[in-house]
């Protein structure tokens, strides 16, 4: 028998500074399963393994009662966690990433047993794999952040991209292993890697890593083939409130069956933050579409029309959001000012 691998973007089940009281948990907190349409779900339970990039802590629902935009936000209910439990196939979360333990060791220890108790297996706590044997194979699978973190604590593993050979540690790779890592690494908003991306990969793929998962963009990245080894440069969002974008609206499914090492692609959309739709592409087709929607001023861009969907939707937005941007512009225009003078 061969493994089914499966591998999916940036999973945040919370609410950004953005979307606060007005995203997904404003919308989803009576069924978060209703995040998933059913093909979505019959899609990614083919798989065998399901990997994807976990980018929200958890805390009691109770929290939520009286939650502000400070301790509220890239943080989910533990009821939300109730999205994974239809998927039939077994599930690696990554937390190696600079918002699952924004909230400190507290939060991010529970939201760790959380995703324990829901069957959802753990990577990315340190630079140890998860291993998994599977019909005559040893799946190995790690997690790492490469992106600078202000509120980083220790919780996740977390290295450069020039120590992040060493940092791994790595033994000999054995006949019967297969090695996967899921990394955060990249420019957010460019659809297309950069060098430094580039120059691990081929690392990675010399040090006998099988399959490289990105995440970090939220936009999709190139699939490229580097020696033996399946590069996902970035697989956007899969479940994230970035609402303002198509392309931020857009991730990729990754399918694999191990024994004729061919990937089936899919683009995933997400409409009022549920994943409905799903279209079939291809390696060329993809890396094409990611090359028409480069630009290198792309984040500034991006983040502009963060602030128009801000605009658009005013009648939506509560105080917290309103006093949070406000004071925002006022520090602005003050450094602004103090530097005229």
């Amino acid at each position: 028998m061969s493994i089914n691998l499966c591998s999916v973007g940036d999973i945040m089940l919370g609410e950004n500074v953005h979307h606060f009281d007005r995203g997904i948990i404003k919308k989803f907190s009576n069924d978060f399963t209703e995040l998933l349409s059913p093909d979505v779900l019959e899609a990614l339970s083919k798989a065998d393994i399901l990997v994807f990039n976990m980018e929200s802590g958890f805390a009691p629902d109770d929290h939520f009662l009286t939650r502000n935009i400070n301790n509220g936000v890239y943080l989910a209910p533990y009821s939300a966690a109730s999205v994974f439990r239809r998927i039939n196939a077994k599930k690696i979360a990554n937390i190696a990433n600079n918002h699952f333990s924004q909230h400190g060791v507290l939060y991010a220890g529970n939201s760790v047993k959380l995703l324990e108790n829901e069957g959802i297996l753990v990577t990315g706590k340190d630079n140890s794999p998860l291993i998994l044997e599977m019909h005559s194979k040893v799946v190995k699978i790690w997690g790492v952040s490469l992106i600078n973190d202000k509120n980083y604590c220790g919780q996740y593993f977390f290295s450069t991209y020039n120590s992040l050979i060493h940092d791994l540690n790595l033994m000999p790779k054995a006949d019967d292993e297969i090695r996967i890592i899921s990394i955060h690494w990249g420019d957010e908003y460019l659809t297309l890697e950069n060098a430094k991306q580039r120059k691990l990969a081929h690392d990675l793929s010399e040090a006998g890593f099988d399959f490289i998962l990105g995440h970090h963009p939220h936009v999709i990245q190139p699939l490229v083939k580097i020696n033996e080894t399946w590069t996902l440069y970035s697989q956007g969002n899969f479940i994230f409130d970035q609402n303002f974008s198509k392309l931020t609206q857009t991730g990729l499914i990754f399918n694999m069956n191990l024994s004729d090492n061919k990937p089936k692609l899919l683009f995933s959309h997400q409409k009022n933050f549920q994943v409905k739709e799903l279209r079939a592409t291809s390696p060329e087709a993809l890396n094409h579409y990611c090359k028409r929607h480069f630009h290198p001023r792309k984040p500034f861009f991006m983040r502009i029309r963060m602030k128009v969907e801000l605009i658009v939707h005013f009648y939506e937005l509560n105080r917290s959001v309103i006093v949070v941007f406000m004071k925002r512009l006022l520090r602005k225009s003050s450094s602004r000012h103090n530097g005229e003078n």
